[in-house]
């Protein structure tokens, strides 16, 4: 027996997920402490004027992985299923397709980033100091994030090839080798931002060697092969993706129409403590999303060999530590805002009050959040990424940019933090409508991925 069906299709659910939700939450929290340490390095190192400059860099960020999102779990999830069924040869050609689309797509992306750079940054609203210190770290940056965007690829299969642990070591040696080098070219070498950007490409080659390391351990099905993608099958992993494309797209959205209302309608401090709050809330992000990658590979695997009992226990087991991280951060910021603002900045008081304000709003949202993010996570699984990709718009965008302009209208300037709450839990209703709606057997008669072009060159090993 394959030691992949050994452990999602017959292993105690409870244990399979445990297996996959440790190593995911671990590197979840080495990445949120690399990001919590880099923003500190930048924020008492450089200045406040770079913090706001890195939340316009930040749109930058949410393009490719956005887009690397959308094939990396599009492309498992599809992967996963097939593999669920027993098509092994299947899921094979859909990870070499996939993984030749994602080659040709990033690097057409890094040439016009380049060739639109100071345009782009204008249209932004950057300006003065914090558009040049913001240039500085776009041009350090921009040829990693090929790099970059194959690495969100690689971990999404790999997690689904039985190997969580790997794409576990991979960010954890590679946020560690981050911060190494944020010692020495900003501290030492006095670098500043294009430091602190250079240290996270080198650091993205690092995770890129440690991932492909799978394809010669012998621990998975896949095979390092970059064949001739189709367009069927890549339409299909994008709409199978598209959920986490519009999770990314959204938060893109959003954190553009946020810098430019700040910036122009409530000043500078607004700005800088909406950054911090952007990058102190990846903590909760993160961690949320860790837990549904937990699920994902198992609920995918067991829906294509249909096995629904054991669906709905990995469902559950998600929303119910999704909720319990969530809530927990939300108390943990609640006590102790104030504290970990003042270790990005000091000497400037209003603006400590008013950071801190906004991170406790971000927080509250937190347990709202997990339910949203691990039903989203759940129906994309599923292969149903319509109601999937519904949740994600609605609290990233919808309710989000209709918080921001509504709330301060009605309840004062400060209201504009409350938009997160308002739109966590106003999706909080559409989650719970879809679950009732769609009930788990009508998703497994009417979940169609048979594509003709996504078929493996070898016959001989579609038995798998």
């Amino acid at each position: 027996m394959n030691p992949l069906a050994d452990d999602l299709n017959q292993a105690p659910v409870r244990e399979t997920f445990y297996r996959y939700l440790i190593p995911a939450v671990a590197g979840m929290l080495i990445k949120c402490a690399f990001i919590f340490i880099d923003t500190l390095f930048i924020g008492r190192l450089v200045g406040a004027d770079a913090l706001g400059a890195v939340s316009l860099v930040i749109p930058y960020f949410s393009v490719f992985t956005a887009i690397a999102m959308m094939l990396g779990i599009g492309g498992a999830t599809w992967m996963s299923i097939e593999f669920g069924k027993s098509n092994t040869g299947k899921g094979q050609a859909i990870f070499s397709q996939t993984l030749a689309f994602s080659l040709l797509v990033f690097s057409a992306l890094v040439v016009v980033s380049w060739l639109t750079l100071d345009p782009v940054l204008e249209l932004m609203g950057a300006e003065g100091a914090i558009f040049t210190l913001s240039r500085e770290y776009l041009v350090y940056l921009l040829p990693f994030l090929l790099s970059y965007s194959l690495n969100w690829v690689l971990s999404s299969f790999i997690r689904n090839d039985n190997h969580p642990k790997l794409a576990m070591v991979a960010m954890v040696v590679g946020a560690l080798v981050n911060i190494v080098l944020d010692v020495i070219f900003i501290w030492w070498l006095d670098m500043g931002v294009g430091g602190a950007a250079l240290a996270t490409g080198i650091a993205q080659w690092v995770m890129s060697a440690i991932l492909l390391s799978h394809f010669y351990s012998g621990k998975g099905r896949l095979l390092l092969r970059i064949t001739r993608f189709g367009r069927r099958t890549i339409q299909r992993v994008g709409e199978m993706g598209a959920p986490s494309f519009f999770i990314e797209a959204a938060l893109t959205i959003t954190i553009v129409v946020f810098n430019f209302v700040l910036l122009n309608h409530y000043g500078e401090d607004y700005l800088i403590a909406y950054s911090l709050t952007v990058n102190l809330g990846v903590f909760a992000l993160f961690l949320l999303l860790g837990v549904a990658q937990a699920c994902q590979p198992i609920i995918s695997y067991n829906f294509g060999a249909g096995h629904y009992l054991r669906v709905r226990q990995s469902f559950s087991l998600g929303l119910k530590y999704g909720i319990c991280t969530g809530l927990a951060a939300a108390m943990l910021v609640a006590m102790f805002a104030t504290e970990i603002v003042q270790w990005f900045i000091n000497d400037n008081q209003p603006l400590i009050a008013l950071s801190s304000e906004a991170v406790r709003w971000y927080f509250i949202s937190a347990p709202l959040m997990a339910a949203n993010i691990i039903t989203a996570t759940y129906f994309q699984a599923l292969a149903k990424p319509k109601q999937s990709s519904a949740l994600s718009l609605l609290r990233g965008l919808v309710f989000v940019l209709l918080g921001l302009f509504l709330l301060p209208e009605l309840f004062g300037d400060k209201a504009v933090w409350a938009a997160f709450v308002f739109a966590e839990g106003m999706t909080v209703g559409f989650s719970l409508y879809f679950i009732q709606r769609f009930p788990l057997e009508s998703n497994g008669l009417d979940a169609e991925s048979d594509m003709s072009d996504a078929r493996d060159p070898r016959p001989s090993d579609q038995t798998g």
